[in-house]
C-alpha cells in the first residue's frame, strides 16, 4: 500500500467535522481533537456501504462473527486470550471510566491519576461522592513513566481505583511489563480497582517497542482489571462511536453492566460494522498507516529542535505529539500558536500548562504547513 492514500488532502468542508468547523472562516489549520485526517480504509467503507444498502437500521446487539474478530485481534497482537462473555460493548472509553467509577466505587472514595492525562481522567468522577488523587508521572531517562514510589505513597484505604491511560496520552509512552506489574502489585496490595484505558494499543509506531495489555502483564490480578479498548483510534471511526469493556471478573462484570442499564445506549448498526471489519480485513492499511505516522513524526522532530523555546518529548505510540513550550515564556500558549495559524490542543487540560499536543495524523503537506507556521510564530518572539 503506497503512501499516496495518506498523502491525499481531503476537504472535509461541509461535513460538520468538530475538528474543522472550530475554525471555519479562519485561517487557522486545526491539528487539536485526536481525528484523522485520513480516508477510512477501503474494507471498511465498503462494509458500510453494504450494510446501509438494506433500508432498515434497527437495534442491532453485536454479532458473534463481531466478538470472535476482537478476540482474534487481542490473541494475535498480544497474546491475549479472553472469553467471549468478557466483552460488553459501549459507545465510548470515556463512557465505560464514567461507569466505572459509578459501578465501583463509593461515597468519599479517591481515584488516583497519572497527569499529564486525557482530559476526561479529571471529570469521569462522580465530582459530589469521590475525589481524585494525582499522582504525576515523572521523567526517567528522558521517558515519561510512574513514580511508582509516590504512587505507593498515595495509597490509603479509601483509595480505590486507579485509571491508567495505555499507551499514555497526551506522553506517547508505551509501559513496559515490569512499570505495568509494579502498578498492578500496588493495586492488589491495596485492594484497588484497575481500570485500564487501551485505545491507542494498535498504534505503537515507533517500531521497536511493544503494547501488552495490562491485564496480560498482571494476569493474577486480572479479576480486578477492566481494560477499555476500541478500534476507532487506529482506524479513524471517532464518529461512529463505539468501545468495548473487558471484564473478566464476573461479579465485577455483573456490577458494570448494571450500572450502564437504562443509561448508556446500544451501539449503532454501523458502528458494529466498521468495527468488525477493521479487525477482520484492515491490517494492511494499519501497517501502512503505522509507516506513514512514524515518518510524520519524524518530520516533528527535525523541526521542532531547530525552533528555539520548543523540545519535543519522546514518543513510542499515539499520534499525537507532545510539546514543551516553556522556553517561550509565555503564558497561553496554545492561544499564541492559534493566533499565528496553528490550532493545537492546550496542554493545560492534561495538566501542564506550558506544553501543546499536535494531532500529526493527517497528510505530510498539512504537517509541513503547520510546522512552518509554528515556526514563523516562534519567530515573531524575537522582533
Amino acid at each position: 500500500m503506497t503512501t499516496e492514500l495518506f498523502d491525499k488532502v481531503i476537504d472535509r468542508t461541509n461535513t460538520d467535522s468538530l475538528k474543522w468547523d472550530k475554525y471555519a472562516g479562519q485561517n487557522v489549520l486545526p491539528m487539536w481533537v485526536a481525528d484523522m485526517d485520513f480516508a477510512v480504509a477501503e474494507p471498511i467503507q465498503k462494509a458500510l456501504v453494504q450494510r446501509l444498502a438494506h433500508p432498515i437500521y434497527g437495534y442491532t446487539p453485536a454479532n458473534d462473527r463481531l466478538v470472535s474478530a476482537i478476540a482474534n485481534h487481542l490473541k494475535r497482537e498480544y497474546g491475549w486470550e479472553i472469553k467471549h462473555d468478557w466483552i460488553v460493548f459501549l459507545p465510548g472509553v470515556v463512557t465505560g471510566l464514567s461507569m466505572s467509577c459509578r459501578a465501583f466505587c463509593q461515597d468519599n472514595d479517591r481515584i488516583m491519576v497519572n497527569p499529564p492525562i486525557y482530559h476526561h481522567f479529571y471529570d469521569s468522577h462522580e465530582g459530589k461522592r469521590q475525589t481524585l488523587e494525582k499522582v504525576h508521572l515523572h521523567k526517567v531517562d528522558g521517558r515519561w513513566t510512574y513514580d511508582i514510589e509516590r504512587m505507593k505513597s498515595a495509597c490509603a484505604k479509601d483509595l480505590s481505583m486507579i485509571m491508567m491511560c495505555s499507551p499514555h496520552n497526551p506522553t506517547g509512552t508505551v509501559f513496559t511489563e515490569q512499570e505495568l506489574r509494579q502498578v498492578g502489585d500496588m493495586c492488589a496490595q491495596n485492594d484497588m480497582t484497575i481500570v485500564s484505558d487501551e485505545i491507542h494499543c494498535d498504534l505503537v509506531i515507533d517500531g521497536k517497542s511493544k503494547h501488552i495489555p495490562t491485564a496480560v502483564a498482571c494476569p493474577e490480578h486480572a479479576d480486578r482489571i477492566v481494560t477499555l479498548m476500541s478500534a476507532s483510534k487506529t482506524w479513524n471511526l471517532a464518529g461512529l462511536n463505539i468501545s468495548f469493556a473487558i471484564i473478566s471478573n464476573s461479579y465485577m462484570r455483573e456490577q458494570f453492566v448494571n450500572t450502564c442499564q437504562s443509561v448508556v445506549p446500544m451501539t449503532a448498526p454501523l458502528a458494529l460494522i466498521a468495527t468488525e471489519a477493521a479487525y477482520t480485513s484492515g491490517e494492511e492499511w494499519r501497517q501502512s498507516l503505522l509507516t506513514y505516522l512514524w515518518d510524520n513524526y519524524k518530520k516533528i522532530e527535525t523541526e521542532i529542535d531547530t525552533i528555539p523555546g520548543l523540545a519535543l518529548e519522546p514518543l513510542q505510540a499515539t499520534y499525537l505529539a507532545w510539546i514543551d513550550a516553556s522556553g517561550l515564556g509565555i503564558d497561553n500558549v496554545q492561544g499564541f500558536f492559534e493566533e499565528h495559524g496553528v490550532g493545537l490542543s492546550s496542554g493545560e487540560q492534561f495538566g501542564q500548562p506550558n506544553y501543546v499536543r499536535l494531532n500529526f495524523a493527517c497528510p505530510a503537506s498539512l504537517l509541513n504547513d503547520a510546522l512552518q507556521r509554528i515556526r514563523a510564530a516562534v519567530t515573531t518572539l524575537k522582533s
